[in-house]
């Protein structure tokens, strides 16, 4: 869009055609309605204040774009600042030392494990522990033992299955058990 006169009527023209899109760049990285809106009104401005300069063959969208860009970018490294002393001000007497419990758990856990293991029938517990403490792919396995590799596959998804429901069976649910179950 040329600007020819450099006149009110020109920015207007200018803001109706471009604002919504900058509002929708806005809201895309910053996610809050408000702070879009303000970051539009602050956009445009800025162009404002330079509209008399811009010429009409230097591209001014491009200039509109890279004002936004850049308060976008501004508003980012702000709110990132913003949770970060609020992530360090919490209230360090709630804070609570839970080590001792949680290695107990740990261990309790550790135990159960290698219960559900020992129970697993010896040809199955042989390719699980090649598996998961020899670190041996499917292939290598098979290999190693003279089997197919869907065999192998097939022994590990029920060892597998047999020692998460074990846990499951002998363990209090914790988040710690999950995400160690995730593992398997």
């Amino acid at each position: 869009m040329p600007i020819e006169n450099n006149n009110v009527l020109d920015f207007k023209t200018f803001f109706l055609l471009y604002k919504d899109k900058v509002y929708k760049y806005a809201y895309l990285h910053l996610k809050e309605e408000a702070a879009a809106a303000d970051l539009v009104q602050e956009t445009f401005s800025r162009i404002w204040k330079k509209w008399a300069e811009l010429d009409g063959n230097k591209n001014p969208q491009s200039y509109l774009y890279t004002i936004a860009r850049n308060l976008v970018f501004d508003e980012l490294r702000k709110q990132k600042i913003r949770f970060q002393f609020q992530a360090t001000d919490i209230d360090q007497t709630k804070l609570v030392d839970n080590s001792n419990e949680e290695a107990i758990r740990f261990k309790d856990l550790e135990r159960i494990y290698r219960e559900a293991i020992s129970k697993l029938p010896k040809s199955r517990l042989e390719i699980f522990l090649l598996s998961k403490e020899e670190f041996l792919d499917n292939q290598e396995i098979a290999d190693r033992l003279g089997i197919s590799v869907n065999t192998v596959r097939d022994q590990l998804v029920k060892g597998n299955k047999f020692v998460r429901q074990y846990i499951l069976d002998h363990f209090e649910i914790s988040i710690a058990l999950l995400i160690f179950l995730r593992i398997f």
